[in-house]
């Protein structure tokens, strides 16, 4: 009797997400035979697999030929940060990237709506003004020919 020959297949990503409630939260999961090795990068550094006082948090499940891993981030992300899922065995590599952009309003929407309203009520003055010079300048105007008085 022969026993059948594992078909080898590189690791492919075959589902990713990511949700924010009172942590930032993200997974991975990945296939392949031999069973892929998961791991996370933050900012181009690894991310091991830290307890509760480093504000990240990682938990990998293998099973068969599925491995998932997710990261728990407990800290605001700095801006543009960058983390990726990479999953791994010897017939190839898969990875996702995924940018972070922090909750908080950063500097230039801030900075954009200050400006709007800025110019919004700079705006209302010089019409305002403008209706004012006016309006002396329309009461002492000469009647055109023909006009009723």
């Amino acid at each position: 009797m022969v026993l059948p020959r594992l078909q080898l297949a590189p690791a492919r990503l075959l589902h990713s997400s990511c949700s924010l409630k009172k942590t930032l939260q993200c997974s991975c999961s990945f296939h392949g035979i031999p069973t892929p090795s998961v791991r996370w990068l933050m900012a181009g550094a690894p991310v091991g697999v830290n307890g509760p006082d480093s504000g990240l948090q990682v938990t990998s499940l293998m099973l068969g030929p599925w491995a998932n891993s997710t990261i728990s981030l407990t800290e605001q992300p700095e801006m543009g940060t960058s983390l990726l899922c990479e999953g791994k065995n010897p017939e190839g590599t898969y990875a996702l990237s995924i940018l972070l952009m922090s909750g908080k309003s950063s500097l230039v929407p801030q900075t954009f709506m200050d400006g709007l309203i800025q110019g919004v009520f700079y705006g209302a003055i010089a019409i305002t003004l403008l209706f004012l010079c006016l309006v002396p300048l329309m009461t002492h105007c000469p009647k055109l020919p023909g006009e009723a008085r």
